[in-house]
């Protein structure tokens, strides 16, 4: 009877630190370090404001926009105080993914040696796996630096909806990218369970 109990004390004790930091799992956040190129990602707030930051504090003298035709990026750069020749165009994204790809096509045309790679915090873990995945013989230094997190809280993830629907997501799409689901083949995996 004890050896039950204590199983299930251990059982529900670890279920508690993972729960706990399932947050903190997802987040990469690495001290930026002068790069030849800073990668923004399109899809979330607070993202290329920090990508303009690391610009304006001079850690890399230009700024590559991923799938930056959404969310008018470029035109938002510009506003941002960007020049125009400091921007660098990606436009062909679909996913996580395709960022990484067209990325490192991007970064190997231009000769860049090394860049900073910056998307929201609970997104960073999967990018940096694909990310890592793709450039790995590429001969390119990556650093990841997380937007600002201003809406999403890592230690208490659970707390909010918005915080919740993130961490959710980002497990189901970490799964996916597992097994293969990438761009469009994904975000119709995530709309039948109303995701």
């Amino acid at each position: 009877m004890l050896k039950k109990k204590w199983i299930l004390f251990v059982g529900i004790l670890l279920f508690i630190v993972v729960f706990n930091s399932a947050g903190d799992f997802l987040v990469i956040d690495e001290k930026p370090v002068k790069s030849d190129v800073i990668i923004v990602l399109s899809g979330g707030d607070g993202r290329l404001e920090k990508g303009v930051q690391l610009y304006k504090e001079g850690y890399a003298p230009y700024l590559m926009l991923s799938n930056g035709s959404v969310q008018q990026l470029y035109e938002r750069a510009l506003e941002l105080g960007v020049p125009n020749e400091a921007i660098i165009m990606e436009v062909k994204s679909d996913s996580t993914l395709d960022n990484a790809i067209f990325s490192e096509e991007i970064v190997r045309n231009h000769k860049f040696e090394s860049a900073i790679v910056v998307s929201s915090g609970f997104h960073m873990r999967r990018v940096k796996i694909l990310y890592d995945k793709v450039f790995q013989n590429s001969g390119v230094r990556l650093t990841y630096v997380a937007e600002d997190m201003t809406a999403y809280n890592p230690k208490i993830w659970w707390a909010d909806e918005v915080s919740r629907d993130n961490t959710f997501r980002e497990y189901i799409k970490l799964v996916g990218n597992l097994i293969g689901l990438h761009g469009s083949d994904s975000k119709e995996f995530l709309r039948k369970f109303d995701l």
